[in-house]
């Protein structure tokens, strides 16, 4: 069964198949990652795996490339010049500061890679952390393995010391190599093996290897080119190979000089299909965790099962609060059970942590796309509410109850803050630079500190992507307009015009803190709207 057409897939995926999510609290800085990895197609759809659906396809549009290939390859060039003993350098995105290396010739598809991400490039996904998610996506589109995906990466702002085997490069040094970034010679066969499952080598940037200097000279590793599979594996032992650095001039046979370097004893284990899968499940992780001794990352993250989405509270007129969102919900494994909850209820505490009799707000399924989120291999459903509530009882807190379940989030509940509201439809963005930020601050607290967190994103000339992002603070003060319980805030900055509709930023108001909003919902045009 081909996977990445968004119909559930039927291999045993064990470690999604959980009810829970274990230690997940939201919100979570990783909620953005994870919205990324795991909402591939229908609503709410992020569109990541687009770059490489289906598993043939390229984002350059050429036939004579294979973006699940490039996506392994970025990751793998950026990640083997790891320094395991002085623990410098690993998957950092340092490489798109060595594009003028030999060791990383055929940069268009590196450059592509780096271009599709840096579209995702946030504070919270960081180009690093995008590589690796890239090499989970490119598996799974093409049929292969879950590589479990971990988040911390953090991106380098200049290049790291060579260290990528080249096509020429002799065997003592090319395990060498590997050894310093903490591979064994194991590890380097089973690598290279599972990484030229997918794509092959480009005339273009390699004629010398293939003969040809053409943009259709682009000999394929293995027979089954748009399938993850082992047939790189059974078809080099089988002597009928197209694998150019196997049967291709001498100097250049890399693969070959690889393959037998303990004399095909673990090429020979990888003929077996569950064998090449879970290798290469794990080499693969090991790879793209291969990170810099000063990175921590994360467990693997897993599909939250009970999720708020895109939740917005707002001041609408002097009496009340509109409080709108959705929540996503995992089906996966309920849709086993009987047919999807026909609503959802969220019980919810008013602004002093109580509950009251009528906080109630019912959440009915989302009718666009059929409500449906799908990834690999799960299936969210999405519920949307919208109701007005008073702004002298507010909000802070909500569960999530349908059927006989109840879900409290940990035992707090989902948070909501009313303290500070963030107002898009009094913010603009003019001019693409020009931003004002208004937010709502509640009348007992105009005398905290109030404060917007910019993320700024810094771009180098020839780097592809955002070089690095950082957070720049926005001082608001107050308007003096007042609407009911609360006093309007704004502040002023200039931003980089190729992300002003794509800027994410914090609402701090003394030791609360709205994390996480975007400027796509801003007010353009030539004047900002006024304040009620």
């Amino acid at each position: 069964m081909k996977v990445g057409t968004f119909f559930l897939s039927s291999l045993p995926i064990l470690f999604v198949l959980f009810s829970e999510t274990f230690g997940y609290t939201w919100p979570s800085w990783t909620d953005e990652l994870e919205d990324i990895m795991y909402l591939q197609g229908g609503f709410f759809h992020r569109g990541f795996h687009d770059g490489v659906s289906p598993c043939t396809f390229s984002t350059s549009r050429s036939p004579f490339r294979n973006g699940a290939a490039e996506w392994i390859r970025t990751a793998y060039h950026d990640a083997i010049t790891h320094d395991k003993s002085s623990g410098q350098g690993g998957l950092d995105a340092s490489l798109r500061f060595e594009m003028d290396r030999k060791e990383n010739t055929g940069t268009q598809g590196l450059n592509d890679t780096f271009g599709f991400f840096s579209s995702y490039q946030s504070i919270r996904a960081s180009m690093a952390d995008l590589l690796a998610l890239g090499v989970y996506t490119s598996v799974r589109e093409c049929g292969g393995p879950v590589v479990q995906f971990r988040a911390g990466r953090i991106d380098a702002t200049s290049p790291n010391e060579q260290g990528v085997p080249e096509p020429t490069t002799d065997l003592d040094t090319t395990k060498q190599q590997f050894a310093k970034a903490g591979f064994s010679e194991a590890d380097m066969i089973a690598m290279v093996a599972c990484g030229h499952s997918l794509g092959g080598v480009h005339g273009n940037d390699f004629p010398e290897i293939t003969g040809n200097n053409s943009e259709q000279s682009f000999p394929k590793f293995d027979s089954t080119n748009g399938q993850f599979d082992n047939a790189v594996v059974t078809e080099y032992l089988a002597s009928n190979t197209t694998n150019v650095l196997v049967i291709g001039p001498h100097d250049s046979n890399s693969d070959m000089r690889i393959f037998t370097s303990d004399h095909n004893a673990t090429m020979r284990t990888l003929t077996n299909p569950n064998t090449f899968r879970t290798t290469c499940a794990s080499i693969l992780q090991r790879m793209v965790d291969t990170v810099p001794s000063t990175v921590t990352l994360t467990d693997p993250i897993l599909p939250v099962d009970i999720k708020p989405a895109s939740i917005k509270l707002s001041l609408t007129n002097a009496t009340h609060l509109r409080f709108e969102g959705y929540i996503r919900i995992r089906m996966t494994e309920r849709q086993k059970q009987g047919p999807i909850p026909e609503q959802l209820e969220l019980p919810y505490k008013d602004r002093n942590g109580n509950q009251c009799p009528a906080c109630v707000i019912t959440a009915k399924p989302s009718t666009f796309q059929g409500g449906s989120g799908l990834g690999f291999d799960d299936w969210f459903q999405f519920y949307e509410f919208g109701v007005d509530i008073p702004s002298q009882i507010a909000i802070s807190s909500f569960n999530v109850e349908f059927n006989d379940e109840s879900h409290d989030n940990g035992g707090n509940g989902f948070p909501i803050h009313h303290e500070i509201l963030d107002q898009p439809s009094q913010s603009c963005l003019l001019n693409l630079t020009d931003m004002t930020i208004v937010a709502a601050v509640r009348n007992d607290r105009v005398n905290l500190p109030t404060y917007a967190d910019l993320e700024v994103k810094e771009f180098t000339q020839g780097v592809v992507g955002a070089v690095s992002i950082t957070s720049r603070k926005v001082e608001m003060q107050s308007t003096g307009k007042v609407l009911g319980d609360y006093t309007f805030f704004s502040g002023r900055t200039t931003v980089d015009a190729r992300t002003g509709w794509f800027t994410h930023y914090d609402l701090v108001n003394g030791e609360v803190k709205v994390e996480f909003r975007s400027s796509a919902l801003f007010q353009g045009g030539t004047s900002c709207p006024q304040i009620p």
